[in-house]
Formats: C-alpha cells, sequence, structure tokens
C-alpha cells in the first residue's frame, strides 16, 4: 500500500485493536463527567485541547518533565544532595499550587464512577444510550493522587444491558502525551499496589493452613 492511498475502515478499525491490546487495564473508580458533544463543539474542544496555554494538565506536563530529566536529577542527588534536597523543596510547592489550578478547572472530586481504564480509553456503565462513533468530553480525576484529564473520546461501542443501562467502549481520540503518560503511571501503580495485596492474602492463608496444621499435629508424650 502506497502513502496516497486510503487507508479502508478495517484496516483502521484493526490498528484501534492492536492500540487497545498495547496498553495495560485495570478496574478503577475515578472521578467522571461525560457530556457528548456535536462536530462544532467537537472542532471547539479539539482546539482548547492543543492549545499550549491549557491549565486542565498542568501538573500532567510537569511530571512529565520531570522523568525526561531524570538522569540529571540523579546526578544532582549525588553530587550535591543538599541542592537537590532544596530543589524538592520547591518542585513541591510548585506541583500544590499546579494541583490547585488543576482543581479549579470543573474536575469532579469524588471516586464515584466505576471504569475498566487504560491509556488508549476506557469502559463505563452509561444510564443513557449513545449513538456509536459518536464523540464524548471526559474530565477524569484519577485518585488518590487527584490526576486530572481532560481528553475527547469516541464510542465504539454502546451494549443495552437492561436495567444496568448501557455498556459504553470510549476510545481517546484527542488525548496529550503527558497525559497519557500520566494515566499509565497510575495504571502501573494501582496493579502493583493490587499485586501486592493479593501476595499478602496469599502469604496470610499459607500461613493459616500452616497454624491449623501444627495444632493438629499430635504432640510427643
Amino acid at each position: 500500500m502506497t502513502n496516497d492511498e486510503p487507508v479502508q475502515p478495517d484496516a483502521l478499525e484493526e490498528e484501534h485493536d492492536r492500540d487497545r491490546r498495547r496498553y495495560f487495564r485495570i478496574e478503577d473508580r475515578v472521578g467522571l463527567l461525560l457530556v457528548p458533544v456535536d462536530a462544532a463543539q467537537e472542532a471547539q474542544l479539539i482546539e482548547s485541547l492543543e492549545a499550549p496555554s491549557s491549565r486542565a494538565g498542568l501538573l500532567n506536563d510537569l511530571q512529565a518533565i520531570r522523568d525526561r530529566h531524570l538522569p540529571e536529577r540523579r546526578t544532582l542527588e549525588y553530587k550535591f544532595p543538599t541542592v537537590a534536597a532544596y530543589v524538592k523543596v520547591i518542585e513541591s510547592q510548585i506541583e500544590a499550587l499546579a494541583q490547585a489550578i488543576g482543581d479549579g478547572e470543573g474536575f469532579p472530586n469524588s471516586a464515584d464512577t466505576e471504569v475498566c481504564l487504560s491509556a488508549q480509553g476506557l469502559g463505563l456503565h452509561w444510564p443513557e444510550t449513545i449513538d456509536i462513533d459518536g464523540r464524548v468530553e471526559l474530565r477524569l480525576t484519577l485518585f488518590p493522587d487527584r490526576v486530572h484529564i481532560h481528553t475527547l473520546a469516541r464510542v465504539v461501542r454502546c451494549d443495552d444491558e437492561g436495567d444496568r443501562g448501557y455498556r459504553l467502549a470510549l476510545d481517546f481520540t484527542h488525548l496529550r502525551e503527558a497525559d497519557r503518560e500520566a494515566i499509565i503511571r497510575h495504571v502501573y501503580r494501582l496493579q502493583r499496589l493490587q499485586l501486592q495485596a493479593h501476595a499478602e492474602e496469599a502469604f496470610e492463608a499459607r500461613y493459616q493452613q500452616y497454624s491449623l496444621k501444627l495444632k493438629d499435629k499430635p504432640k510427643p508424650n
């Protein structure tokens, strides 16, 4: 296929499937505002999301900059630990300010929606049907760090589940790279915590079994 040939719909769908498989998914409770948008609103939203002056993801931008300069930070910590400690204090103050700015941008402040989240999109139950291929504006708050994500998404599935409403599958169509990295960090963090919790539960179960065996073991005369 040459670059001038149009991409077929089936090829686009296969590409989306590959993208969805590429990212880890996790069940989570988030703060969510979901608003369907029409074509005119979609154009305005895309323009605002691409504007460099957007304040919604300021904290994510700061974290992305920090990650890019991690080698320099490690060198500073090794050679000048006092200076590095002071830099961390300044960073924490800047992050607190960025967090306050983000909190004032209309994001939800409670984790009241269960979703299946990845850096490619999310799935959730919704009380109303939304047309397939329709666009929705999303404002997400990820807890406990109150990470803010403002994005545009496309409805790829809308399954009627009776009394439970509708099961939506949404793909992010306009997501800033710093916001995608923030979601990836959040998903990895939750996965690590879940793995630790499962390991502790398994250890506790083995310990209980061992204790029961010791209790049932005949004592020597």
